[in-house]
């Protein structure tokens, strides 16, 4: 087996912006609109707030338990019997969270890039390499994206410049015309993808 791998600053950081990029190109914009229509910018920025404070929250419990894992973090401060029923919330939901990236991944790939090829074959093709990344660790995977981020960011950049004059203010009104609740939903929903992305990563 592998000995403790160590990622950079600058590794993690790199991998936080693919998952959440990729994240809200795919998944975020969907479940945002579902409630709160036209209005999906305000849980969006609401909800960078709530994680803003969640990333302070995990910072302040890794400061105060340094070298325990999440599963035993929650077992030190939940309780043997709850820390060890939300550690197994957790498992389930990666394993639920996973599948769906890879269905969206090759639901989007089959119905606007490789539309000939069967959603099967794609689904087999990035199960591979992800199994192959997990095999060589985490520092294979941060190297990896190093690699491509510049790949990346290049034309996402292109992507959300050439989008601005399409932007037009008035679409914003009426303000709150689907009510609170809907919002309040919505923030819940970008809150726990957000919760997510960070306990994965």
């Amino acid at each position: 087996m592998h000995s403790q791998m160590k990622l950079s600053a600058a590794q993690f950081r790199i991998l936080v912006i693919f998952y959440s990029l990729g994240d809200t190109i795919l998944v975020v914009p969907g479940s945002l609109t579902a409630d709160s229509k036209q209005e999906a910018w305000i849980p969006a920025i609401l909800g960078v707030g709530v994680g803003v404070l969640l990333v302070w929250m995990y910072i302040k419990l890794s400061s105060l338990y340094p070298n325990k894992t999440l599963i035993e973090l929650n077992e030190a401060i939940l309780g043997k019997w709850l820390g060890k029923f939300v550690s197994l919330l957790f498992v389930a939901s990666t394993l639920l969270f996973c599948s769906q990236v890879l269905f969206y991944v090759g639901s989007f790939l089959t119905t606007r890039i490789i539309i000939q090829t069967p959603m099967l074959a794609v689904h087999i093709l990035f199960m591979g390499i992800v199994t192959v990344g997990v095999r060589l660790g985490i520092e294979t995977i941060a190297r990896c994206a190093e690699i491509l981020f510049p790949w990346f960011v290049i034309p996402f950049l292109i992507l959300v410049f050439s989008i601005f004059p399409q932007i037009h203010y008035e679409n914003l009104q009426p303000l709150l015309e689907v009510g609170v609740k809907p919002i309040i939903r919505s923030i819940l929903v970008f809150t726990i993808l957000l919760l997510s992305l960070l306990l994965y990563c």
